[in-house]
């Protein structure tokens, strides 16, 4: 038990700093705009370019964990991470931000795929939902501080020091995985390195009904996601004229409860109900979200508390979602954890990405086009998770 305690703290760690190089971030959005003499939409597709970084970059850590184990990839992309933060640190422009901020998503890639490889080599079968549930708890003590630490360094030295904290964490993080975090694959194999079995992995994968369509619903979901991390600054900070330190609190509040509320009765519930119920529950709580949001505006239009109690019960709902998902594609691939891992983030990656990219040239003026993102994206989720997974899937899931 203290083992697995231990590698758990030590996912939390690494799992983070992905996230929180993306979330630290949003506060500064409209200073860098100011600052670099740009337009916020370029901004913005500097987070989506991130994603986009980390969502490539996983289709090599596939490989790469399956050949070589899981800490040599590791070691590698919080490296990569480390020299992209250092090049956003001193970005003279826009375009040399947009660069560093592709070379961070690079090695970020490495943070958000390689740790599902760890976590199922160090934890079975029930083990997956029940500890990825408290995973979820450990992680509103680190992701939703993010925010309200960017808004801190935005307010009183300006937004480079974000980056530089960025740099000091990812440092950090790479010296204690090095000393603390010893190989847990036992599957890997330098005869992975053929072709051969690298396309009959991936087939086995995209085959895979269960696999793909709860990567899809993912990919949608994750994507809804995203989308209020690029459009809130702007909503809250530039339209509605709260400091960046009042931003980062007011996400780190709603975040924090959310997550702890929802991880504790999904830990208990999911046993019970079944990984499918949940996660019908979450996406009809999106769903009820979008509707609240767009209600808000019509009723009232766009005030912080409109925003703000809709996005509450939405990253409520994500909850129910995330580690459930997690579990149900991730239980049947114990011999290829590596691919499905990196696989997976891709999907997740690359929704935030996409849907991050389309978000920056969505209207700014209101929280419509949000509130239509929430609720599009979970039905759409919805209905690939019914249609795809729903019929296979094992009696004891569903």
């Amino acid at each position: 038990m203290k083992h697995k305690s231990l590698i758990l703290l030590l996912i939390v760690l690494f799992a983070c700093l992905g996230q929180i190089a993306t979330d630290i971030y949003t506060p500064s959005l409209p200073a860098i705009s100011i600052d670099l003499k740009t337009s916020i939409d370029l901004v913005q597709i500097s987070m989506a370019i991130y994603m986009l970084g980390m969502s490539l970059s996983l289709l090599v850590y596939g490989p790469l964990v399956e050949i070589y184990g899981r800490r040599p990839p590791l070691l590698s992309g919080l490296s990569i991470m480390l020299f992209g933060s250092i090049i956003c640190f001193i970005a003279p422009n826009i375009y040399v931000l947009i660069l560093g901020r592709f070379i961070q998503g690079l090695g970020g890639g490495a943070c958000s795929g390689i740790w599902r490889a760890i976590f199922r080599d160090t934890f079975r079968e029930s083990e997956l939902a029940k500890y990825s549930s408290y995973l979820t708890i450990l992680v509103t003590f680190v992701i939703p501080a993010a925010p309200s630490v960017g808004g801190y360094l935005q307010h009183y030295i300006g937004w480079r020091a974000v980056f530089a904290f960025v740099i000091l964490y990812a440092s950090i993080t790479l010296i204690t995985i090095y000393f603390k975090l010893k190989e847990t694959g036992t599957h890997h194999h330098i005869d992975k390195k053929r072709w051969s079995f690298i396309s009959s992995t991936y087939k086995e994968l995209f085959t895979s009904r269960i696999y793909m369509g709860t990567t899809a619903s993912t990919f949608l979901t994750y994507g809804a996601f995203f989308t209020w991390f690029v459009t809130s600054p702007v909503l809250f900070i530039h339209l509605l004229g709260i400091s960046p330190v009042a931003f980062g609190w007011l996400t780190f509040l709603m975040t924090a409860i959310a997550y702890a509320i929802g991880g504790w009765i999904n830990a208990r519930w999911v046993t019970h109900f079944g990984i499918a119920k949940m996660m019908r529950f979450g996406w009809a709580t999106i769903i009820f979200s979008g509707v609240l949001l767009y209600l808000g505006y019509l009723f009232f239009g766009l005030n912080v508390w409109d925003v703000a109690i809709p996005s509450f019960i939405f990253f409520f709902a994500t909850i129910f979602i995330w580690p459930n998902a997690f579990a149900n594609a991730m239980h049947p691939f114990p011999q290829i954890a590596g691919y499905a891992g990196a696989l997976y983030s891709v999907s997740q990656m690359g929704g935030a990405g996409v849907m991050g990219m389309i978000a920056s040239k969505l209207p700014d003026e209101n929280q419509l086009p949000l509130a239509l993102v929430f609720i599009i994206a979970a039905i759409a989720a919805w209905i690939v998770f019914e249609i795809v997974v729903r019929p296979i899937l094992p009696e004891q899931a569903d």
